[in-house]
């Protein structure tokens, strides 16, 4: 019997593969970090380009669901991560954890690049200082009290066509439902005359787990997939209108906190409705009225005394209010945003809302008004 002479098998070659999506991610992280200071240029073609056509198609379908899909795919994200743990645990004793990580990389990919493609790149455009023409500079003790005086001046006089509920507190004639259908109102009017804030969005979203978000002191949150400003409706009246103008400037592509506060504060005051106008107003007097505060706590304590008894309540019931919501949450939840901000290139972290305040005093400079 002869028998058949064994035969080797020849080893197939490895096909070997690139990481594409890791590649892309990194060449796209270097791109944001190379036109960081062409802010001209990304406004251009990026902010006032293509993204500004992309964020206004996105938002306008999204919009079409009366939920926030952000909502939506935030918390599901959230739930994944006790089952992602638990897989990797699991890979980590059967085997497969090196392709199991490797495939939570290639989806943080996806994520990180989608993000700067939809939105990212927006952290780098020119500021809407330069946009509107304002003159940021170092300003006097004397020059924040002025500004502080015509705020409050300001804010008395809108108070008195308020409406209020039983107790004396500002309150909004149907609630958030009216307040997202004549935001746009205050858009429309500045888009007039600074394009950077004109266009057609979708329209704000309520977040349905508004109540267990105010343990962590976020009032609102742009989600950059779908586009949606989402707005936390759990919040007292006083300062949601401009919460929402606030999430709706993140929504044109203004990054930047502090910009969203001015931005809030500029359409509000351009709005018709006085409720809007008024909310602007109180947001831009917390901001200042703190900084003052830091400077010259007896000259902030004497301007108080000027406070109209309406508005006195109005920021006495808000700040009752959110006493009863602090705790571990809301500083994690700050700590959290801080890291967010500093990850895209804000250095300052939250401490950046303080620069709104150096916005409003180049506006009262250059249009002699507030």
């Amino acid at each position: 019997m002869i028998l058949t002479p064994s035969v080797k098998k020849l080893k197939s070659k490895k096909k070997v593969t690139l990481p594409i999506l890791p590649i892309i991610a990194i060449l796209i992280f270097f791109l944001g970090r190379l036109l960081k200071g062409q802010g001209w240029l990304l406004e251009r073609f990026y902010s006032q380009g293509v993204n500004k056509w992309v964020i206004q198609l996105i938002s306008r379908i999204t919009g079409i669901f009366p939920i926030s899909l952000g909502e939506v795919i935030y918390v599901g994200h959230l739930l994944a991560i006790p089952v992602v743990a638990v897989l990797l645990l699991y890979k980590a004793f059967k085997g497969g954890l090196s392709k199991f990580l490797y495939n939570i990389l290639q989806y943080i990919c996806v994520v990180y690049i989608v993000f700067m493609l939809v939105w990212g790149m927006n952290y780098n455009r020119i500021s809407i200082a330069e946009i509107t023409g304002l003159e940021l500079q170092t300003y006097t003790e004397q020059q924040l009290y002025e500004l502080n005086t015509a705020l409050i001046e300001k804010g008395n006089e809108l108070r008195e066509f308020i409406l209020e509920d039983d107790a004396g507190i500002m309150q909004i004639s149907g609630g958030y439902r009216t307040v997202f259908s004549r935001a746009d109102a205050g858009f429309a009017a500045a888009g007039e005359s600074i394009v950077a804030l004109a266009g057609s969005y979708g329209s704000p979203k309520a977040v349905l787990l508004s109540r267990p978000m105010l343990y962590t002191g976020i009032t609102g949150m742009y989600f950059p997939f779908t586009a949606e400003a989402n707005v936390n409706v759990a919040t007292p009246d006083l300062l949601l209108p401009a919460t929402v103008l606030h999430e709706m400037a993140h929504q044109r592509g203004f990054a930047s906190e502090d910009e969203a506060n001015y931005i809030a504060y500029l359409t509000a005051s351009l709005h018709p409705d006085t409720d809007f106008q008024y909310s602007g107003t109180m947001l831009a007097l917390i901001h200042s009225m703190n900084a003052l505060d830091k400077q010259n706590p007896q000259m902030a304590a004497v301007l108080r005394e000027g406070y109209s008894d309406g508005l006195r309540r109005d920021l006495l019931a808000y700040s009752e209010f959110w006493r009863e919501y602090e705790g571990k949450v809301n500083e994690t939840a700050n700590r959290m945003n801080d890291a967010y901000l500093k990850s895209n290139g804000q250095s300052e972290g939250t401490k950046s809302y303080g620069r709104m305040v150096d916005l409003l005093l180049a506006h009262l400079i250059k249009h002699g008004e507030i």
